[in-house]
């Protein structure tokens, strides 16, 4: 056994894809994946924040917030 971890997920056929993601906190975001690294961390252009609801932090809302570019 090498010690590396491999990952389960293959994100090189989603490179320069529309993607949508929860980030760790819960907060969920789409946009174009431009590039990842062996702890998924991701890069994402072109992103885009769904907010959540005020009255319920669990749901997110039609409302959105522009991003651009993104390291989560």
């Amino acid at each position: 056994m090498s010690g590396r971890k491999e990952t389960v997920l293959d994100l090189a056929k989603f490179v320069d894809k529309g993607v949508q993601v929860k980030l760790t906190g819960g907060r969920q975001v789409t946009g174009t994946l431009k590039g990842y690294d062996q702890l998924l961390n991701l890069v994402l252009d072109e992103a885009v924040e769904f907010l959540r609801d005020s009255d319920d932090p669990l749901k997110t809302t039609d409302q959105t917030r522009r991003l651009g570019l993104i390291l989560g």
